[in-house]
């Protein structure tokens, strides 16, 4: 798991992959490497903020990492269709430390970072089994939200916790801290859009605040 903290800017803003990130992605390529760090980071912070409600552990945790630092990797075939291309990119590549199984959720996880929610009606999906089906679900969700956090690929959010004074059972909280001066609308406008899937596995709305840092 990449461990690198995003207020150590020199190193979130390098545009080449790391040796460990490319051993990590099986020499799969990103089109956005700080980008993949940053979905990444949101990713495991969401995943804790949300953890009484999934009730998963570290090995999921390892899915969704991996899941989020590569969900992009089909944009260096086709921007359009980039989301399909990255599931059969990462589902053919073999990635250290997973099982043949575990990759291929990890691709499923990319697969569903955008467009149309998981389906049993999808070729992909259905192949899967039950447990695998509703881990892709939960994780994808996060992954979704995350990547729409970092909608202008600049790092503007710098970290995310849960809000527990406004969480209920009906809404999930979550507070935003973000760079001084910086405009979250579209950020914000895109990972609502994109709390459709976890509004589904979740049976709850998702909320942020919003809180800038000095």
């Amino acid at each position: 798991m990449i461990s690198n903290s995003l207020e150590d800017v020199s190193w979130w803003q390098q545009t080449q992959p790391t040796a460990e990130e490319l051993y990590l992605s099986g020499g799969l390529l990103v089109e956005d490497w700080p980008h993949a760090r940053q979905v990444a980071r949101l990713s495991a912070q969401l995943f804790e903020a949300t953890r009484v409600l999934h009730k998963m552990g570290e090995r999921e945790m390892l899915l969704l990492d991996r899941a989020a630092l590569l969900h992009n990797t089909g944009m260096m075939v086709e921007m359009r269709r980039h989301h399909k291309h990255s599931f059969r990119l990462i589902k053919d590549t073999p990635l250290p430390d997973f099982s043949e199984q575990e990759r291929y959720e990890i691709a499923c996880i990319a697969r569903y970072h955008r467009r149309a929610l998981p389906s049993r009606q999808h070729e992909e999906y259905a192949a899967l089994g039950r447990a695998a089906r509703k881990r892709v679900s939960v994780l994808a969700a996060l992954l979704r939200i995350a990547d729409a956090l970092d909608y202008n690929h600049d790092g503007r959010v710098l970290s995310l916790n849960v809000d527990e004074a406004h969480c209920n059972r009906t809404i999930w909280a979550v507070q935003l801290h973000i760079r001084a001066l910086a405009d979250l609308d579209e950020e914000l406008e895109n990972a609502y859009e994109k709390a459709d899937l976890f509004e589904k596995v979740f049976s709850r709305k998702i909320r942020f605040t919003v809180e800038k840092q000095m």
